[in-house]
This record gives C-alpha cells, structure tokens and sequence, in this order.
C-alpha cells in the first residue's frame, strides 16, 4: 500500500504571519498570497484562503479558478508517474491536510454550483484516499445523495462555527446504506 506523506512547507509559516498582518487590509492581503503562491505553488492552503477572500469580495469566478489550480497542483502532487492516486492520503499527517482540504474545498464548490457529478467523483475520491474520514466527507456525499445543497446542509447541521456533530451522526446512521452503497461502486 502506497501512502503519500507531504514534506514540511515552510511558506505555511509565512502564511500564517501574512494572514496575522494584513487581515485589515484585503489589497495587502491578496497580493501577499499570491507572492506566497508563486514562492511554493504546491503549498495548497494559499490558494484556499485566496480563494475565500476572493469570494467574500465578490470575485466568485476568480475565486473558482483559484480553488481548481489548488485541486490540479493537489493531483499534481499525489499522482504518481504513471498518474495512479497513491492508496492512501492521511490526514493524520499534518503536512497532508493542506492537500485534502483543496480536494474537499473543490467538491464543495462543485457541489455549491450544481455539478452533483463532479463533486461526488471528488468526493469519493478523497474517502477512498482517507477512509478513516477525519474531516467528514461521508457526510457530505450522503447530503448530495439525499438531495441536499450545501446551504441547507449547513444551515441543518452548523453549530458555532463547527457541525453538530451528535445530529449529524444520528442523521448519517438512518440513511448511511445509501452512501455505503454509493462508496461500494
């Protein structure tokens, strides 16, 4: 079995102090990401921030190039030569969860603009990937399956910035045949 572990980054430092120094000033903000993107295009969380901010200023099409530049340079990453998906990309490895973040930020995207498709395949791919499913996956795809948007799912499931997690358990065991019957293909 063929795990993928990423190195340590050392832009995710610099991301973190430009994140703290320009959070009041958006421009400042921008334009920094960017220059951290340029310095280390495979340290993923750059983008996804990029991405938010861009969306919250408006920029919704921008902000969907962004997160799908983070998604090709995550399989950029992971694939091997031959282009196969390593068996397993773990989140319990700290230096993997930019990785999967991109890869769970894009199929929610997908899954925001209506192409159900693309972001069950995304989806399921990063279950298969990380079945321990630390970030919950399993219960996205299962809203998707139940015909659920992503509005409603948070707004059915948020708590305090999180999930209520003792709900959304009780919900995915009542209907949890239908992902596992989806996860089986």
């Amino acid at each position: 079995m063929r795990e993928f572990i990423d190195k340590e980054r050392p832009v995710a430092q610099k991301l973190k102090s430009v994140l703290e120094e320009y959070r009041y000033d958006i421009p400042a903000l921008i334009s920094s990401l960017k220059k951290l993107i340029d310095e280390d295009p495979y340290y993923l969380e750059t983008y996804i921030y990029l991405s938010e901010i861009l969306e919250n200023e408006g920029h919704i099409k921008e902000a969907e190039e962004v997160l799908l530049e983070a998604y090709q340079k995550a399989m950029e990453l992971i694939k091997e030569n031959d282009g196969k998906l390593p068996d397993r990309l773990s989140w319990k490895h700290e230096t993997n969860r930019h990785i999967i973040k991109a890869i769970l930020e894009t199929g929610i995207m997908f899954w925001e603009i209506g192409e159900i498709d693309k972001a069950l395949e995304i989806l399921k791919t990063l279950y298969k990937l990380d079945p321990e499913d630390d970030i919950g996956v399993k219960y996205y795809i299962l809203a998707i399956l139940e015909g659920m948007g992503f509005e409603e799912f948070e707004l059915t499931f948020g708590k305090n910035g999180g999930y209520d997690t003792k709900s959304l358990e009780s919900w995915f065991n009542k209907y949890r045949e239908k992902f596992e019957e989806f996860i089986g293909n």
